[in-house]
């Protein structure tokens, strides 16, 4: 299916969340509490994808490479004529992510850094070395612009964001979202502190809230897999 907006790549965002609503614990922990069920769905859903987006705070913390690494689904990608791994982007507005992440240094895809005007030229420059740095907005990251680029220059059909919570928010404000896949896991994490599937500035009211549609509830072995359409 089109994206809402024809000319933009369909953005897809995946997370899994706990039965309160919390995609990790307070001290903002590597997600480990999913299953293998919803491994093998994170895998499909990035079989989809022409290219994977995070947020600097999920880089940090998160060890995942964003690859592909089930060798059959590498090479179906590459029967479809893509590449066997999507394009790697990470939005950080002022580059205050650490250079030495492991992510940053498996060569299985290119890496797309974007980032806004107040970043450091000599973070731009450092970033430069181990991929492609793009300056896109003045203080916050202009996505729908971004969005444009990635379909014009990179040939983005499928953008799928694995967070974290403030990059969900920003993408759901700007209205460009068109499926949520949620995993609900049956455990309560609990917290003030704890964060939640999209936080950041979020709506002023309920009237503005972003507000999709259930199209599929799967129940697994441990888990529920939600199927949200908001175009």
């Amino acid at each position: 299916m089109a994206s809402a907006a024809p000319h933009l790549p369909r953005v897809i965002v995946n997370m899994a969340m706990s039965l309160d609503g919390k995609v990790s614990s307070r001290s903002r922990e590597p997600v480990t509490f999913t299953s293998r069920e919803d491994r093998r769905h994170l895998l499909r859903l990035r079989a989809r994808a022409d290219a994977i987006v995070i947020g600097a705070g999920t880089a940090s913390i998160d060890r995942q490479t964003l690859g592909i690494p089930d060798p059959g689904i590498q090479r179906q990608r590459q029967r479809r004529g893509i590449p066997p791994h999507p394009l790697r982007i990470i939005v950080s507005g002022r580059l205050s992510l650490s250079p030495r992440l492991k992510l940053l240094h498996i060569p299985i895809s290119p890496l797309l850094f974007v980032c806004t005007k107040q970043a450091p030229v000599k973070r731009q420059r450092l970033f430069a070395k181990m991929g492609c740095v793009l300056v896109c907005g003045r203080r916050e990251v202009d996505l729908p612009r971004l969005l444009e680029i990635l379909a014009a220059d990179c040939k983005v059909k499928t953008l799928v964001c694995e967070g974290g919570p403030t990059l969900n928010d920003a993408f759901f404000r700007a209205g460009l979202v068109d499926e949520l896949f949620v995993t609900l896991l049956p455990c309560l994490v609990g917290g003030t502190d704890a964060p939640t599937l999209a936080e950041g500035r979020g709506f002023s009211t309920l009237k503005q809230a972003a507000r999709g549609r259930l199209i599929s509830l799967k129940q697994g072995c441990a888990e529920c897999f939600l199927r949200y359409r908001f175009a």
